[in-house]
C-alpha cells in the first residue's frame, strides 16, 4: 500500500528537534522540564502541519524574568525558523488607540496564509477582557486574538478593498464615455480619438494620485499606475501582472472594460487568513496564580520561594485567568499550560558559575589568562544580585556591574606592568576583591586588591544595634513559639534585610495540609510571638508599633475562626444576607467578644510558653543582634541547646510534610474494627461450643 508520507523527512525533524532540546537544554538552566514539555506539545505540530485543523496553543505562564521570551525566541532560532515567526507583546494593544492590531493579524501576515507559522503572542496578561470587579471591558478591537487562538481563520475587510472598488468604477464611467466617443484601443494603446481619450481621462488615477509622475496619454493602459490598479482590483498576487498586462494588449476597449466590471461583481468585499496550520505561543505573568510575586525582599529563601511555585497547578492557572478572562475565552486556551518555577538557591550559584565561565573563557582567549573565581566571590553575586521573584535579570547586571567592569581595568593594569601573569585567583573577603597573580609555573607574582562597593550588603548591615536587637527580639520570638507549638523548626530568621519595606522576618514552615482548627490555634499563637517577646524582654512600655501587623493578623485570624471556621461556642457558621434588623447585630457582636476570647486564650499560651523558653529566646536574640540572619539548621542547634522542653533537647522535631498523622489515625481505627470484629467471631464460635 503506497502512502504520501516521507519517511525519511519525519526521521530528519525527530532528529533535529532532539537536537534542538539539547541544545536548549545547554543554554537555559534549570529549564529541562520545562524545554521537554514543550518539544513534547510542538512534534505534532512540527511533524504533520498539514493534519492539524486548528492552531497548536502552548501557554507559558511564570514569574519575570524566568526566560518565557528567551525560550521562545531562542527556540525559533535552532528551528531556523525566523522567516515564519511573529512576536508581539500584547502590552502594545491595551490602550484604546491601538485598534490596528487585525490590520497586524491579518494583511500584515498574508505571507503567513495556510503556512505552518509561529506566532507569540507576549505579556498576555495585558490582553484581558474582565476587570478587577469581572465587568467585561469591552475591548471589541481584542477579538480577533481570540478567532486566531480558536480557529486561526481570521476574516477582514482589507483596508484597500473599497478603494480599488471605487477607484474601477471611476474608470469604468470614463471608459463608458471613451467608448461613446469612438475611443478604440489595439496592443494596449489607444489609436483612435487621442485627444478625446487624453480629455476624458483627465484627473484620473488608478493606484497612485500622480501616476508616478506620468501624464494622461494614449498607453496610459498599460502604464505603471493602471497596471498596479489592476493587481490591486484583482487582489495582488492572486492575478500578476503580467498576465493583466497580456490580457489588456490582446482585448479592445470595449472587452477590457467588461473585464473590469466582471472583477467588480465578482470582488468578495471580505478575505479570510488562514493561520489554523500555525503554533502559538501564549505568554505571561498571573499574579493572581504568583501571589508571591510582588515580595521584592531579597533575603526570602530562594528554596522556599521556589517550593511555593511548585505548588502552582493548572488548577491556579486556570482559576486565575477566569479572574481576566470569560469562561469561553480561557476555554479557548486548551490545556497546554506550562508553569514555571522560580529558580532555587543550586540553580541560581549554578548559573553565576556559568556566567563565571563564560567571562573565564572570554579571558583566555583574549590574554591567555587562565582566571578562577573563588566561592567567595560567588556568594557575593548570590548576595547582591539573587531577588528570587524577579528571576535571572538582577543576576545579570549585577555580574555585569561587579565583575565584567573590572575585567578591562585589570588587563590594562596587568598590560602596563608587563607582568608575566598567567594563572588569576579572583576572591573576596572584607568589602574587597582580590586578584593572585601567578606565572606559568605557577609561582607568586603578587595580590592586587579592589574596593567592592556593595549596595544591598550595606543595606543588611545595621546603622543602629539598638534597632536591631528590639527587631532581633521581636522575630526571635515568632520563631520560639513556632517551634513550641509545632515542633518545626523556621525556614529562616532574618533580624535585618536589604528590603524597604521590612526590617526583619521569620520564615515559618507551616505544615503540608488541610488548616485545621489545631494549626489555625497555633498560627494565632505564633503570630503573637513577636508582641509577646517584646512585651516580656522589654516590658509593654517598650512594646514597638511594629506589632501593629502582628495583632492585626492575629485579630483577623481570630475573626475567621470564630465566625467561619465555627471554633467559637457555635459549633457552625451562620451566613446572614441582611443587616438590618437587631438580630444580626446581636450575633456580631457576640462573634467579636467571642473572637476576643480567642485572642485572650492564645495571648496567655504564648506568654507562658515564652516564659518557659526564655533561655533559646534570649540567646536566638543575642546572635541575631550582631547577625542578619539565621538558617534553618542554626536554628535547629540553638533550639536543642537551650530550648526548655525535654523533646526540644532531643531534637524529636517535625517535618512539615509529616505534620497531620490523618492517614495513620485512619488505619489505626480500621484495625481496631478488624480487630473487634475478630474477637466478635471467637466469642459466637464460644458460645456455639457451649
Amino acid at each position: 500500500m503506497s502512502t504520501n508520507t516521507n519517511y525519511q523527512d519525519l526521521i530528519t525533524k525527530r532528529q533535529k528537534l532532539r537536537e534542538v532540546s539539547d541544545s536548549l537544554k545547554k543554554q537555559f538552566l534549570g529549564l529541562d522540564a520545562i524545554i521537554d514539555e514543550v518539544i513534547s506539545l510542538l512534534m505534532p505540530w512540527y511533524l504533520f502541519p498539514d493534519a492539524q485543523l486548528r492552531p497548536t496553543v502552548i501557554n507559558l505562564w511564570g514569574l519575570t524574568g524566568s526566560g518565557k521570551t528567551a525560550l521562545v525566541h531562542q527556540l525559533i532560532e535552532f528551528l531556523e525558523y525566523k522567516q515564519l515567526f511573529a512576536h508581539m507583546d500584547m502590552g502594545e494593544f491595551e490602550s484604546d488607540s491601538a485598534a490596528w492590531i487585525k490590520r497586524i493579524l491579518t494583511e500584515d501576515m498574508e505571507f503567513f496564509d495556510q503556512k505552518p507559522a509561529v506566532l507569540c503572542l507576549d505579556e498576555f496578561q495585558f490582553a484581558r477582557t474582565l476587570n478587577q470587579n469581572g465587568e467585561e471591558l469591552g475591548k471589541d478591537k481584542l477579538r480577533v486574538i481570540w478567532e486566531l487562538i480558536d480557529s486561526g481563520k481570521i476574516s477582514y475587510i482589507p483596508s484597500n478593498n473599497t478603494y480599488y472598488l471605487y477607484r474601477a468604477e471611476s474608470c469604468l464611467k470614463r471608459m463608458e464615455k471613451a467608448l461613446r466617443s469612438g475611443v478604440q484601443l489595439e496592443q494596449g494603446v489607444v489609436v483612435s480619438e487621442v485627444e478625446w481619450f487624453v480629455k476624458i481621462f483627465d484627473g484620473f488615477y488608478f493606484e497612485d494620485h500622480d501616476r508616478y509622475n506620468q501624464p494622461i496619454s494614449k498607453d496610459y493602459f498599460i502604464s505603471t499606475d493602471f497596471l498596479e490598479g489592476m493587481c490591486g482590483l484583482f487582489l495582488h498576487g492572486e492575478t500578476r501582472k503580467e498576465e493583466i498586462k497580456s490580457f489588456i494588449t490582446s482585448s479592445s476597449l470595449e472587452e477590457l472594460a467588461n473585464h473590469i466590471l466582471n472583477a467588480l461583481h465578482t470582488r468578495t468585499a471580505s478575505r479570510q487568513l488562514d493561520l489554523s496550520k500555525s503554533l502559538i505561543f501564549i505568554l505571561g505573568n498571573l499574579d493572581e496564580a504568583y501571589r508571591m510575586s510582588h515580595n521584592m525582599n531579597p533575603d526570602i529563601s530562594a528554596d522556599d520561594f521556589y517550593e511555593q511555585t511548585s505548588k502552582i497547578t493548572i488548577a491556579h492557572i486556570k482559576r486565575a485567568l477566569k479572574k481576566r478572562f470569560r469562561p469561553e475565552q480561557v476555554a479557548r486556551l486548551g490545556n497546554n499550560h506550562i508553569i514555571y518555577r522560580s529558580f532555587n538557591q543550586a540553580q541560581f550559584r549554578q548559573l553565576i558559575e556559568v556566567q563565571f565561565q563564560r567571562i573565564a573563557e572570554f579571558v583566555q582567549q583574549q590574554f591567555a589568562w587562565n582566571i578562577h573565581f573563588d566561592t567567595s566571590v560567588t556568594d557575593v553575586i548570590y548576595a547582591e544580585g539573587v531577588f528570587p521573584s524577579q528571576g535571572t535579570r538582577p543576576i545579570f547586571t549585577t555580574i555585569k556591574n561587579l565583575i565584567e567592569s573590572r575585567i578591562s581595568k585589570m588587563a590594562v593594569m596587568l598590560l602596563e606592568e608587563n607582568l608575566p601573569v598567567k594563572n588569576i585567583r579572583w576572591y573576596y573577603e572584607q568589602q574587597h576583591f582580590y586578584f593572585e597573580l601567578r606565572d606559568e609555573q605557577n609561582q607568586f607574582i603578587k595580590t592586587i586588591s579592589d574596593e567592592a562597593v556593595l549596595k544591598l550588603e550595606n543595606l543588611r548591615k545595621s546603622c543602629d544595634p539598638e534597632i536591631q536587637a528590639h527587631t532581633a527580639v521581636h522575630e526571635a520570638g515568632h520563631a520560639v513559639l513556632a517551634v513550641a507549638t509545632l515542633h518545626i523548626i523556621p525556614a529562616l530568621v532574618v533580624s535585618r534585610t536589604a528590603s524597604d519595606s521590612a526590617e526583619g522576618f521569620c520564615q515559618i514552615n507551616f505544615p503540608k495540609g488541610p488548616v485545621t482548627r489545631e494549626t489555625l490555634r497555633k498560627d494565632i499563637i505564633i503570630t503573637l510571638g513577636g508582641y509577646v517577646a517584646e512585651k516580656l524582654i522589654f516590658g509593654e512600655e517598650y512594646t514597638s508599633t511594629g506589632v501593629y501587623a502582628d495583632v492585626e493578623e492575629a485579630s483577623s485570624l481570630a475573626n475567621r475562626a470564630v465566625r467561619n471556621y465555627a471554633m467559637g461556642k457555635d459549633p457552625i457558621h451562620m451566613a446572614i444576607k441582611t443587616t438590618n434588623n437587631n438580630d444580626v447585630f446581636l450575633v456580631n457582636q457576640k462573634y467579636e467578644i467571642e473572637a476576643l476570647e480567642l485572642i485572650k486564650e492564645c495571648e496567655e499560651e504564648a506568654m507562658q510558653l515564652m516564659k518557659r523558653n526564655k533561655l533559646l529566646l534570649l540567646k536566638l536574640s543575642e546572635y541575631l543582634t550582631t547577625h542578619s540572619r539565621m538558617e534553618e539548621t542554626q536554628i535547629e542547634e540553638f533550639v536543642v541547646k537551650y530550648g526548655a522542653e525535654e523533646w526540644m533537647n532531643q531534637a524529636a522535631f517535625v517535618k512539615k510534610e509529616n505534620y497531620y498523622p490523618f492517614n495513620t489515625m485512619l488505619q489505626k481505627q480500621l484495625k481496631q474494627f478488624e480487630i473487634s470484629a475478630v474477637d466478635d467471631l471467637l466469642r459466637e464460635c464460644y458460645e456455639l461450643q457451649d
